[in-house]
């Protein structure tokens, strides 16, 4: 997305969108070393040249389709503590600095996420940030089967309905690379997809019990978590 015209045709803020398409993530998994490449060069792309990046896993680590974020940070190496002759011994001195964290979610430490990644910001000062997030996915078949990167930023828990104060380079200073797979499917957008012009207001609105919305995830949810990540 490259200027205003474009932003108010597509509904995105400027900036670079990419969405690697996958075989299913809960199929066979015998690709792996050749996914990992792709999105590491996509990322790796986004990313300034030098510097410290910090990782940040968002979401809860106690709710299946929402522990995208924390499994993927757990695996994560952090370099920034290890420096001199240790990095050259163990032959991670050509590594570049890495910070990495979790956030959990607001309901579980009382703090906004963009309020905690902004105060390690400022503590730390990465020149980027690496922010990994479930999604919830306006298409069925995408379920479980692209990976989204931008460097736009991320909006916590927007894609179901519960909006939180924003994390982009314009509230925390750095830039924000946003990294996701989807995990969740709207029910609405699920039964748009298999009825078709047959979905009306009436099936709709049904799928929105006292004004709330309803997701939708796959059997698999732990398989697929656990290879997205």
């Amino acid at each position: 997305v490259k200027n205003q015209k474009a932003r108010q045709a597509i509904g995105k803020e400027i900036g670079t969108y990419i969405t690697i398409e996958l075989p299913s993530l809960t199929d066979n998994f015998t690709e792996t070393d050749k996914r990992l490449e792709t999105v590491g060069n996509e990322i790796k792309r986004l990313l300034p040249v030098n510097g410290l990046v910090l990782v940040a896993g968002l979401g809860n680590m106690e709710i299946t389709p929402d522990s995208l974020g924390p499994k993927t940070s757990r695996r994560v190496l952090a370099t920034r503590h290890i420096g001199g002759e240790i990095a050259r011994s163990t032959g991670l001195d050509r590594l570049r600095p890495v910070a990495v964290m979790q956030t959990g979610v607001t309901g579980q430490t009382g703090i906004e996420t963009g309020e905690y990644i902004l105060s390690i910001v400022r503590r730390i000062r990465p020149t980027a940030v690496v922010a990994i997030d479930a999604l919830a996915s306006r298409r069925t078949e995408r379920l479980g089967c692209t990976l989204q990167i931008s460097d736009t930023g991320i909006s916590p828990g927007a894609g179901v309905g519960n909006h939180r104060t924003k994390i982009t380079k314009e509230t925390i200073g750095v830039p924000v690379i946003a990294i996701g797979v989807p995990t969740v499917v709207d029910a609405q957008t699920l039964a748009v997809d298999i009825l078709g012009n047959d979905c009306n207001r009436k099936t709709q609105k049904m799928l929105m019990p006292q004004g709330r919305q309803l997701v939708v995830i796959p059997r698999e949810i732990d398989l697929l978590t656990e290879r997205a990540s």
